[in-house]
């Protein structure tokens, strides 16, 4: 036993030698606190564990992603906004209806309710008779009938001094509207046979550009309704024959009882809704594609002078199909997520000229999370983005390109092992008490030195 004496590292020294000073006691206690806050935190960082980022092939066999999106369109109306997806596999479908909502907005951004078109069915059959079309096709023919013609100057006179006035916007390019010209006459004159309190003017948009565009005119024709100089919402949706004019302007009451039940006449000259809010959500293939949102319908023309798609994305991000949507919403509104799943919040995309055309690519990758614990493991899809806007010919429209990488990210949390916590904390402990030992011996030294006069 006594052999072991000669490999003892903690020698003692004997209490009579030993005194307690102030200073002394001054530095355990820093020593004591300065411990204490780092065992604090080297056990946070072994419960916390550390975030593992490696880049793998993409290895998952889903054959689909979800887009979910929502855009406002402040300058641009419901009534033919489109939605189409195409990719590089062939797939183009145009109009996309389901899981796609828009809202109408006021020029301020309100959401308006939602309009009842049911009274823009198509009429009965004979509403007007075949005789009665017939005198008024030769009656425009042979009297050379035209409606009158309303300009900037004379719209507001015309249709405030009217009780109920049924509106035409149209120009002599358009095909949809040489084709309407003839049915739009013909219902005019069997309008004044019957003795209806109701005209039917027009407006040539070529010649009164600004009057269309103050009315939202964006495609052509637009037929609208006017009850003592007050636009009565919607547009005019119904068939363009004699038959189906002559009914609603006859029931043009009925359409006025319609807005103010859905509680949106317009008090002003102007329609109330000027914008649109478009958001859903889509199935696409995982291959490179694009989303468009444009103008389109197979009855009218589009003026692209008055089309702009001035826009603000308030959402776009990808996710992979969910076991449930409860699952889909919990991914996207995690805020440890939320810098992934979309980096778009409210940004605004201006069209300071006519025909711009605005295009987004997106590279998306995406982001396998594995969390600690028992918690689910989570796809989320990241992505960057590059934004061009251009002049062009064609009719402005905005487009999203999104590229899936062929890349995965891997993010993985890992908790330490447990001996390296324990070598962490014993060098953490063990280097304060040593560290506040010099201080302590260099501090009495300094005050023996005083002591004696030969300090300094």
């Amino acid at each position: 036993m006594q052999a072991l004496k000669q490999f003892d590292f903690y020698k003692q020294i004997p209490s009579d030698f030993k005194i307690q000073t102030m200073g002394g006691g001054t530095i355990s206690m820093m020593a004591a606190v300065f411990m204490t806050f780092l065992f604090t935190l080297e056990l946070w960082s072994f419960i916390s564990g550390y975030e593992s980022t490696t880049i793998v092939v993409d290895q998952d066999s889903a054959t689909s992603i979800w887009v979910n999106f929502n855009t406002t369109l402040p300058s641009t109306h419901c009534d033919h906004i489109s939605v189409d997806v195409e990719d590089m596999l062939g797939t183009n479908v145009m109009d996309i209806q389901k899981n796609v909502e828009k809202i109408p907005l006021d020029e301020n951004g309100v959401q308006l309710p939602d309009l009842d078109h049911s009274h823009h069915h198509a009429a009965p059959d004979g509403h007007v008779s075949e005789e009665e079309n017939l005198i008024a096709n030769e009656a425009t023919t042979k009297e050379n009938y035209e409606p009158v013609v309303l300009d900037k100057e004379s719209f507001s006179k015309y249709v405030d001094s009217h009780e109920w006035v049924f509106v035409y916007f149209g120009a002599s390019w358009c095909h949809w509207c040489q084709k309407l010209d003839p049915i739009w006459k013909a219902a005019g004159e069997v309008l004044k046979n019957r003795g209806a309190a109701i005209t039917l003017p027009k407006v040539e948009c070529t010649k009164d550009t600004s009057l269309c565009q103050e009315h939202q005119v964006h495609a052509l024709p637009t037929i609208q309704l006017f009850h003592n100089g007050h636009l009565v919402p919607p547009n005019y949706r119904g068939p363009r024959t004699v038959n189906d004019l002559v009914h609603f302007a006859e029931n043009a009451q009925l359409s006025k009882a319609k807005a103010e039940e859905a509680n949106v006449a317009n008090k002003g000259k102007k329609r109330g809704d000027v914008g649109c809010s478009v958001s859903g959500h889509l199935l696409v293939h995982r291959v490179p594609g694009s989303i468009q949102f444009s103008v389109k319908s197979g009855e009218h023309n589009f003026n692209r002078e008055h089309i702009n798609f001035t826009h603000i994305v308030h959402h776009f991000s990808f996710n992979s199909v969910p076991e449930s949507w409860e699952h889909m919403l919990a991914v996207m509104e995690d805020d440890s997520h939320r810098s992934l799943v979309s980096k778009w919040y409210g940004r605004v995309f201006n069209s300071p000229k006519d025909h711009v055309v605005h295009e987004h690519y997106l590279k998306v990758v995406q982001n396998h999370i594995k969390p600690l614990g028992l918690s689910s493991e989570n796809q989320v899809y990241e992505h960057t983005i590059s934004s061009h806007s251009y002049v062009s010919e064609q009719l402005a429209h905005v487009r999203f390109h999104y590229d899936l990488s062929p890349m995965q990210i891997v993010k993985e949390w890992k908790r330490r092992p447990f001996y390296e916590f324990i070598t962490n904390l014993l060098a953490l402990i063990g280097g304060t008490f040593t560290v506040m030992g010099i201080v302590n011996e260099a501090y009495n030294g300094i005050l023996a030195k005083a002591s004696i006069g030969k300090l300094g």
